[in-house]
């Protein structure tokens, strides 16, 4: 289970962190780091970088949230505190509402809370038809190996997807995402497959976060295509005693205003029962 967790250091209350689908945890260093000056930091390392089977056509979220709940009953058990992004900030839903003695209360960073008709729609398409969808063709086709570490880099600096991600913050990705391979070249660590099998499928959320009772932040990224302002309302509804908020940036507010971002998390911990 060890491999399963990236310790970033810090002392006293743990906090994990669970990363978005592509983004290994130490692509997050520069939102960790001010993190881990209050709390014992821990980044929790989804299945796709550490599992031995190949991707499937569609991953399945529960599982993932499965192998996180495993996770922390191998560890001291003592209840955690758990951020997660995107992908994690879901998985990291749903491990709450069926263990919640687990955790001590949630960071929910851009969660993929989407229209339910989306998802009931993404879930029903034909296996034969997925690699039309924009995003899993999309993950499906980018190069996963590189002649070197600059040469990824060099890659993924010109690409839009990462335009409002300062240059340091890129090589934190990059160097947590690539590995070397037995000849020489550089691979990615989370392969395109196992991206593709995560677009490929979505969790209904929205009737579990009714149930939802842990003290709980959300935020949502400004210019975000993935959590809509609708949906940061429909959120609130819910679950009314969440804190919700919106910060600058897109989807990848967390990298790309990691400082921003661990001052809001920082704000709303401080504030937590002890």
């Amino acid at each position: 289970m060890q491999e399963r967790l990236e310790s970033f250091g810090g002392a006293g209350s743990k906090l994990v962190f669970a990363h978005a689908n592509g983004y290994p945890p130490g692509s997050y260093r520069r939102l960790l780091a001010p993190l881990a000056e209050h709390f014992s930091v821990s980044g929790y390392r989804h299945r796709p970088l550490w599992s031995r089977e190949p991707a499937p056509a569609r991953a399945n979220w529960r599982q993932f949230a499965d192998d996180l709940i495993a996770t922390l009953e191998h560890s001291d058990g003592e209840p955690v505190w758990i951020m997660g992004h995107s992908l994690g900030g879901v998985v990291a839903m749903l491990a709450a509402c069926k263990r919640p003695e687990l955790f001590r209360g949630l960071v929910l960073l851009d969660p993929v809370f989407m229209p339910m008709r989306l998802a009931l729609g993404l879930n029903l398409t034909p296996r034969s038809r997925l690699a039309r969808i924009p995003m899993v063709r999309r993950a499906l086709r980018r190069p996963g190996r590189f002649s070197s570490v600059q040469q990824a880099y060099a890659f993924h600096r010109d690409k839009r997807a990462y335009s409002g991600i300062s240059d340091d913050v890129l090589w934190d990705y990059i160097r947590a995402g690539v590995r070397a391979t037995a000849d020489g070249d550089w691979e990615l660590a989370y392969s395109g497959a196992w991206e593709a099998a995560v677009y490929s499928s979505l969790p209904l959320v929205w009737p579990r976060l009714w149930k939802l009772r842990l003290p709980t932040l959300g935020l949502r990224g400004e210019h975000s295509d993935i959590l809509s302002a609708a949906g940061l309302r429909r959120w609130a509804a819910l679950q009314p005693a969440a804190e919700l908020d919106t910060l600058p940036g897109g989807h990848l507010f967390p990298l790309e205003h990691p400082d921003a971002t661990a001052r809001r998390v920082l704000d709303f911990l401080a504030r937590q029962p002890a």
